[in-house]
């Protein structure tokens, strides 16, 4: 009896390291499949701040297509994922209101593009854009504005996107998350 005692224990502990050993080789695999698809493919992004409202609120829980770009180019209207112009740790969620050698010109809270008005059917009919400016885009630079003009940081105060800077498209809202607590006013 006293030797059926260690092959039993044998028995199970090889049991046991073999399912963890099988365990851990598909928890990898799922890891490495899930990092590539983050990392090249879909990726997720959740609003902080209003200045896509009332499309997308604050919580929010986007998809972000990482692939339509690579097929398409960025079209007028597409709701982007972008990095911050030169800090690659913010991201930002805008809509391109111009594209790569137009002229874009806010005159009177209205926009313009090429001189002709820019139909903004997602946009409130009370939604002013300000202030007045015109700019002329570059190859590979992109205009990008909030939908909620009156407190949206966009190319209106840091200039065109370049397209570098350009995650991808906005495809889908997820879940919505509670919002950020306001900072507590001393």
């Amino acid at each position: 009896m006293q030797e059926g005692a260690p092959v039993k224990l044998a028995e199970r502990l090889f049991w046991i390291t073999g399912w963890a050993f099988d365990f851990s080789k598909v928890a990898s695999l799922l890891l490495i499949v899930g990092l590539i698809i983050h990392y090249f493919f879909f990726s997720v992004l959740v609003v902080r701040g209003r200045s896509m409202e009332p499309i997308y609120q604050d919580g929010d829980v986007l998809v972000i297509n990482k692939i339509s770009y690579l097929i398409s180019a960025p079209d007028r209207g597409d709701v982007i994922a972008m990095f911050f112009p030169g800090e690659t740790e913010k991201r930002f969620v805008k809509r391109i209101i111009g594209l790569p050698g137009e002229t874009i010109k806010v005159q009177s809270g209205w926009v313009y593009v090429d001189n002709t008005l820019l139909a903004e059917p997602y946009l409130p009919g009370s939604i002013a854009t300000i202030p007045d400016s015109e700019r002329k885009l570059e190859s590979g630079e992109y205009f990008a504005f909030g939908d909620n003009r009156s407190v949206s940081s966009d190319s209106r105060a840091w200039g065109p996107v370049p397209k570098s800077f350009i995650i991808g498209k906005i495809s889908a809202r997820v879940t919505k998350l509670a919002p950020e607590p306001a900072a507590a006013v001393d």
